[in-house]
């Protein structure tokens, strides 16, 4: 069967249909309603919401300090999609999502204002980014004693925010991580944009804007999509973590994503949207920025510092402080996933560690061009 692009219903007059990187429009789009700089964050978080409507969505963390403007971010992006689409909470008490509606949170992006709030939940959402859907029998005293099963349907994408430089092992292997820019340059341009605002007066927010990339989202066919280039991409990804067996999905995820939300812009074949090697180039500019800013990029910080002061000898956290410029909790937390990994020891002395050895991070090196 030859490709053919999908053709819009010719009664559309969504301008979106048309525009041939919807990526760039997004960032133009949220970039007028406010959004300073975060380029590269501002369209993963994006995919990440749009890739709930997939079978496997992709889930997002993301990390700043207080204040960096993480839910900014969040609540910038989340302005372009749906209602219907969309979920917002502040937390989740550990049994909560095991006893939600069974359509509750189906094919919806969830945005979660801070991890805290969902912590003692990580049991029920692992389980459903996992398995996409939660089982749970349990037992109803209501009417005397009776054995019940709730069933909450899938997937879903979690999109949350938090202070911390890492997480759970086991959370981070199903997340992509990005870092909000905390620099002075990226503060100098947050400063300039509301002093702009503040004399100007604030302006009404453009409503058609929203109203077109809600009516696009919304009108999205579901379809699979296929990676012609997937084999030869996996021969350039790093082999010596075995959690690149988790990684290298959210790699194909973000391509998948981009195909799905460009579908109107590519081929099909047998009723498959026939991913490109622009949503490659998309993809492998945010998964390198989530590669690159994420829980190992702390770990592999602390332990060059760690290095650099073992060689005048002991250390101790203070010193990490110092070296780091991160605040005393950032510097304890990935200090004890370094002793976790054996790369640090505290000596017979408390709060005085010896540097034992690094802990790579293989290089990502994958093709300029598929």
């Amino acid at each position: 069967m030859e490709n053919s692009v999908v053709v819009p219903d010719p009664s559309t007059t969504n301008p979106l249909v048309e525009t041939e990187n919807l990526i760039e429009r997004f960032l133009k789009d949220v970039e007028e309603r406010g959004l300073v700089g975060e380029r590269a964050n501002a369209s993963t978080v994006l995919l990440c919401a749009a890739s709930a409507r997939l079978s496997n969505p992709l889930n997002l963390t993301v990390s700043g300090e207080s204040s960096a403007g993480k839910n900014y971010l969040l609540s910038a992006v989340a302005a372009f999609i749906p209602e219907e689409s969309k979920k917002f909470t502040s937390g989740f008490t550990p049994k909560a999502l095991m006893h939600a509606a069974e359509d509750e949170f189906q094919h919806k992006a969830i945005f979660i204002a801070e991890y805290e709030g969902v912590a003692k939940a990580d049991y029920a959402i692992r389980t459903m980014q996992s398995e996409k859907v939660i089982e749970w029998d349990f037992v109803d005293t209501g009417k005397g004693i009776q054995k019940k099963k709730n069933r909450v349907k899938g997937p879903a994408a979690f999109l949350q925010a938090t202070t911390r430089p890492i997480l759970h092992p086991e959370n981070e292997t199903r997340l992509l991580f990005i870092s909000l820019d905390e620099g002075s340059a990226q503060t100098n341009a947050i400063l300039r944009r509301q002093a702009e605002t503040a004399e100007k007066g604030a302006q009404p927010d453009d409503e058609e804007t929203i109203k077109n990339w809600h009516e696009f989202i919304r009108g999205l066919k579901s379809m699979n999509v296929a990676i012609p280039f997937a084999s030869a991409l996996a021969e350039h990804f790093p082999t010596e973590r075995v959690r690149s067996r988790r990684d290298f999905p959210k790699l194909l995820g973000l391509i998948e994503t981009s195909a799905f939300t460009h579908q109107y812009q590519r081929a099909t074949r047998e009723g498959r949207i026939i991913a490109c090697p622009q949503d490659y180039y998309i993809a492998k500019e945010l998964f390198e920025n989530c590669y690159a800013t994420g829980p190992d990029t702390k770990i592999s910080e602390l332990l060059a510092a760690a290095q650099e002061l073992h060689g005048k000898g002991t250390f101790r956290v203070s010193d990490l402080i110092e070296k780091t410029g991160w605040g005393k909790s950032k510097v304890y937390m990935v200090l004890t996933r370094a002793e976790e990994l054996g790369c640090i020891a505290e000596t017979e002395v408390r709060g005085v560690y010896n540097f034992i050895r690094n802990s790579a991070v293989p290089p990502l090196e994958l093709p300029e061009a598929m």
